[in-house]
Formats: structure tokens, C-alpha cells, sequence
């Protein structure tokens, strides 16, 4: 009896001092500031992200937001129906919509959410 117990001890003390030895600690990620590509640009960063989500499916050619047509066609039409305030992404609905959350069970990843922002916070440019 003595011998199991002295086992059951030992196996014990094995198993917790062995699980310290595979504990990983996290990757530490920085906090690093968004630098936009230096070529930033809507038709480049912000428009292709309409396609790539399906948005014209559900904002197509009629009435409302249209989400289908050219780059400054596409630009043009969220500054007019005003899913866009230049300068101001926190009062854009293109931005506030995804910011935290999803729009219809489509998420941004924060890298395309980061372009939106940038472009609305820059003036949201026809470039």
C-alpha cells in the first residue's frame, strides 16, 4: 500500500513539474501604428473590397447606395447618399458599420478596415 501511494505521489509531482516545462508564453504583438502603402489610393485599396465581399450584390444598380459601376462612380455615390463624410470616418456609415462588427455577416479584416478609415480620414479622394 505504502509502495502505490509513494507512486501515486511521485507520478503526481512528475506530472506537475513536467506541464511547466511546454508552457509557452504569448507572442507579444506591439501596438504599431497603420502606415498606408505609400501609393495609397480608392481605386486601389478601398473600391476592390466592394467586389471581393459581394457588396454589389446587395447594393447594386438601383436606388440607394449603388456599390457597382467604375472607382469614381462607386466614390461619388457614397459621398452623395452619405454612407461617406469626408474627413470624418467615426460619422461615415462605411466605416461605422464594420468598426467593431459585421454588416450583414460580412467582416473587414482590420487591414481593410484601416484603408477605409484612412481614406475617409483623408479626405476620401477620387484617386
Amino acid at each position: 500500500m505504502k509502495i502505490k501511494v509513494l507512486f501515486l505521489i511521485a507520478f503526481i509531482f512528475i506530472a506537475f513539474t513536467s506541464c511547466t516545462k511546454d508552457t509557452k508564453m504569448p507572442n507579444y504583438v506591439p501596438n504599431v501604428p497603420y502606415v498606408p502603402p505609400t501609393d495609397f489610393g480608392f481605386a486601389k485599396d478601398v473600391y476592390p473590397l466592394f467586389a471581393s465581399h459581394s457588396c454589389p450584390g446587395c447594393h447594386g444598380t438601383s436606388g440607394g447606395l449603388t456599390l457597382s459601376g467604375t472607382a469614381s462612380v462607386v466614390r461619388t455615390n457614397l459621398i452623395t447618399v452619405g454612407a461617406v463624410i469626408p474627413n470624418n470616418s467615426s460619422g461615415s456609415k462605411l466605416y461605422s458599420n464594420f468598426n467593431g462588427t459585421s454588416h450583414k455577416n460580412i467582416s473587414l479584416t482590420s487591414t481593410e478596415l484601416k484603408n477605409i478609415k484612412y481614406w475617409i480620414d483623408s479626405g476620401a479622394k477620387d484617386n
